[in-house]
């Protein structure tokens, strides 16, 4: 039998359950004081610059053992601190163990060890309207694989594991060990135990959570020296390991624009929009093919996301034949009274039929047209009519998305997939059904901040679980703007918002990608998710149901709670 409260103990680093009952709580200075300090810590507990370990001045907050419950096909993280209160130690190395169980072995090259690296964040989270300057702040949150050799009075060393319990692993209780080691003399040595429940968890290709982080693929090419060329082989060997990252974590959707302006640049598109001398339109799909291309070749398949028929900027940029150079053509809300074209006027209904026409035989040639979806990005609610008018006249089988709130009961009824703000509801009868949180919402979200802590990105996957949903979307996996690889502050909102991984060195010959704490913990809720949908437990349930959207600011607490009851249910 498990002990619920020993679980939650775990990875929130309370007591645990003989510890609860234990009348004994004299301190005890930490063991090795003074010299160096080893012990797991929540994975939770994300680190500023020279915060301490509570066990630096307390031996009952070391923790030497660490065990958790997975299931085959699984992935699971803790984290490890190692400090000094005296001398700085260099020459620092760390080694695991295989994990056993009798005979059965699982080789330790499915654990991998990565260093909490500091990034530039900020000292509070802000709404959208975030003031600059504003105080900043060094927090622990990219993933270097980098090993970290030395430790310092000042600061502690943060070292992330990883184990991947393989598919064929016999279930079963297993033990193993890490060890710190000095100048090749091992100082301390923790214990590992890994108890692997008799359920597979699919594999990420077969999970049905619906991750739709938005990618900018432009982004970090415009900032390369040189400038990299889109869609060119420089191109797709820099952005390979990060999209890579991104289908390892479960992504269902590939960002296109068809249109430029989509977001920032009218240069920005994917598809080329000329308009002959004769007036008649046409359009080059090679960026387009090649981007959709290149991303199902890393793992992305399910969905092709194209913006928009209505975006940012309200305009359609084209190369005017008939001059010889570049125009926009400039569509305003329905429910503008000044004359001008508007979305859904007659101008902008025979423009975006060209394309359509021919958007719709070039995907159906592909193979593509059942995995297109028309996707608009928190427009007005008459522009989003027009927008669904104008589509399904052309053709009722195409696909609308849209990212945004209270569409009325008709309109909602033409989506394909609807995703809604977090503190919106909806009929929820979409095919594909998220919701999103934005630079508006302080908890939940994706912050690098003290206050924000890592396991709102699991909690995300767990309201949905609980509430309907069959997925979650964010606006930035990788909108770096700030040109500082350091710098989670790429844009005017809170740093986090605009990007989940890390490119260290931003050149174009970097091959420095690496994960983030949120990011990591993203995933793990969403393979919470899916033992949640296949368990269903009712308990596990029960509890999932109640993970409302006031609940995000306690995720640590419902989220090693209901892993807890996830742990108890798999190995009943």
């Amino acid at each position: 039998m498990i002990c619920l409260a020993a679980s939650l103990a775990m990875v929130l680093g309370i007591a645990s359950c003989a510890e609860e009952l234990s009348d004994d709580k004299t301190y005890r200075p930490p063991k090795g004081e003074p010299g160096l300090g080893v012990s797991f810590e929540s994975k939770y507990n994300r680190y500023q610059k020279g915060q301490k370990h509570p066990g630096q001045n307390n031996a009952w907050k070391v923790r030497e053992s660490w065990a958790d419950t997975v299931w085959l096909n699984d992935r699971t993280h803790t984290q490890i601190v190692v400090w000094t209160n005296d001398d700085d130690y260099d020459g620092l190395t760390y080694e695991v163990s295989d994990l056993t169980n009798g005979s059965n072995v699982i080789d330790k090259s499915h654990i991998k060890l990565r260093f909490g690296s500091y990034i530039l964040g900020d000292a509070e989270p802000k709404d959208c309207s975030a003031p600059n300057p504003r105080p900043d702040m060094w927090i622990a949150d990219a993933l270097s694989d980098s090993p970290v050799t030395k430790v310092t009075v000042d600061d502690p060393i943060k070292i992330w594991m990883t184990i991947d319990t393989p598919k064929n692993a016999a279930p079963g209780t297993y033990t193993g060990l890490f060890e710190v080691k000095s100048d090749g003399e091992t100082t301390h040595v923790l214990d590992i135990q890994l108890q692997v429940a008799n359920r597979v968890l699919p594999d990420v290709k077969d999970w049905e959570f619906h991750l739709d982080l938005w990618q900018f693929p432009y982004a970090l090419p415009g900032q390369c020296s040189p400038k990299v060329e889109m869609c060119s082989d420089a191109y797709f060997a820099l952005m390979e390991p990060i999209y890579r990252k991104l289908a390892d974590a479960g992504q269902k959707t590939i960002t296109t624009y068809i249109k430029g302006g989509v977001f920032y640049s009218p240069e920005d598109t994917m598809v080329k929009w000329t308009r002959k001398s004769d007036g008649t339109w046409s359009f080059d799909y090679t960026l387009f093919d090649k981007f959709v291309e290149k991303m199902m070749s890393w793992g992305i398949t399910k969905q092709i996301s194209c913006f928009s028929l209505a975006g940012w900027n309200r305009s359609v940029p084209y190369y005017d034949e008939a001059t010889g150079s570049n125009r926009e053509m400039v569509f305003v809300d329905p429910t503008d009274t000044s004359g001008a074209d508007q979305i859904g006027g007659a101008v902008y209904q025979a423009t975006w039929n060209a394309f359509l026409d021919s958007f719709k035989e070039h995907l159906n040639a592909k193979g593509w047209f059942s995995k297109a979806v028309l996707y608009m990005d928190e427009i007005p609610h008459e522009a989003m009519r027009e927008v669904i008018r104008v589509i399904r006249e052309h053709d009722s089988n195409w696909k609308i998305g849209l990212a945004g709130s209270s569409l009325d009961a008709d309109m909602e009824a033409q989506m394909y997939d609807y995703s809604i703000f977090l503190t919106r509801q909806s009929q929820k009868s979409t095919a594909v059904r998220t919701f999103y949180t934005s630079c508006s919402h302080i908890h939940p979200n994706n912050y690098v901040t003290p206050q924000n802590n890592p396991a709102e990105m699991a909690w995300m996957a767990w309201h949905a679980a609980g509430n309907g949903y069959n997925g979650y979307l964010r606006w930035a996996y990788d909108n770096w703007r700030s040109g500082d690889p350091a710098s989670a502050r790429d844009t005017g909102a809170t740093a986090g918002d605009a990007s989940m991984v890390y490119y260290l060195n931003k050149t174009s010959n970097a091959n420095d990608v690496v994960s983030s704490i949120r990011l990591e913990l993203l995933r793990e809720g969403i393979q919470d998710y899916e033992k949640i949908r296949i368990l269903n437990d009712p308990e596990v349930n029960a509890f999932a149901a109640g993970i409302g959207e006031t609940t995000g600011s306690s995720a640590a607490y419902y989220v090693a709670t209901g892993e807890a009851l996830i742990a108890k249910a798999s190995v009943k």
